[in-house]
């Protein structure tokens, strides 16, 4: 790609133009904000999407390589300031190292403890060994009644494509008899009354593709297996053991773990949705009924 001068794209440039609805259907201006246009989509708003989640997801990322990675690097808060928590490696005389957390202190406001790693991964044990005592039979008994829940999930989503694609029919009909009226040797419309009716329907068409694709959308994450999370659930702890890298096993917890934080010494944290919901089925499982006929 090059510019209007043959010249070479700038990164600002390009950034422009990965941030630019435009080319998926979408017009923005100050006064009217978000509108579909007139002319032809280049790529699908899904493909759009997509790209803004690898272009944010890039920020997050570390500007250059760091010659040693730990396991909570950037994902523990302070809960007295806010501030971020950052590692140090620590070696004995013996030679043993030892890697400890504390509190940067940006504001003045702590008293710097150091909190030993291993004594922070204690209660995400003690979660993830609670994950393994789920039975199979309590798996498969879970699994129907999610899937209960998910299916009339996308029974309504498959409804509103039904709808969204009758509309659109209705449209496009109106649409095309309105341009053989207007082809009639003796037709009453004008070019400009064509015109404005015709930008109509257009506008109502691109109002409705986004719609279709975001139930599309929507009815595909929905088929995600039950049981492929339950699995992994009970499995987590293995696999959790046998990521071999910090940054494999601080994945996986940034996966699992929703705003861990530190207060003195001891580790806070909620489990991220939709593994709580399996964390308490491991905590009562009496919970569900007993057989598929019960539901």
């Amino acid at each position: 790609m090059r510019t209007k001068t043959d010249g070479k794209l700038s990164r600002s440039t390009i950034e422009t133009i990965i941030k630019d609805p435009f080319y998926c259907g979408t017009a923005v201006s100050k006064k009217y904000g978000s509108y579909p246009h007139k002319y032809s989509r280049i790529i699908s708003r899904e493909l759009f999407d997509k790209c803004q989640e690898v272009r944010l997801g890039r920020r997050k990322m570390p500007s250059k390589e760091l010659s040693r990675d730990y396991v909570f690097k950037g994902l523990l808060k302070c809960q007295n300031c806010g501030c971020s928590y950052s590692p140090e490696l620590k070696k004995k005389k013996s030679g043993k190292e030892y890697v400890y957390y504390s509190c940067t202190n940006a504001k003045g406001i702590c008293k710097r403890e150091y909190v030993n790693e291993k004594d922070l991964l204690k209660p995400i044990f003690k979660v993830l060994d609670k994950f393994a005592t789920i039975t199979q039979n309590v798996q498969d008994r879970l699994v129907t009644e999610l899937r209960k829940n998910v299916e009339s999930e996308v029974e309504f989503h498959k409804n509103q494509v039904d709808r969204v694609r009758s509309d659109y029919e209705k449209i496009k009909s109106k649409d095309n008899r309105l341009l053989e009226v207007y082809l009639e040797p003796d037709t009453s419309i004008t070019k400009d009354l064509y015109d404005k009716k015709h930008q109509e329907y257009a506008d109502q068409l691109q109002k409705l593709t986004m719609e279709l694709d975001e139930h599309r959308n929507a009815d595909h994450e929905y088929q995600t297996t039950v049981a492929t999370l339950i699995n992994v659930a009970r499995r987590a702890r293995s696999i959790f053991d046998n990521c071999s890298e910090p940054i494999e096993k601080r994945a996986f917890l940034n996966f699992l773990l929703q705003n861990p934080s530190i207060k003195g010494k001891k580790l806070y944290f909620t489990i991220a949705s939709p593994f709580n919901l399996v964390l308490d089925l491991a905590d009562c499982p009496d919970l569900l009924p007993e057989s598929s006929s019960d539901l």
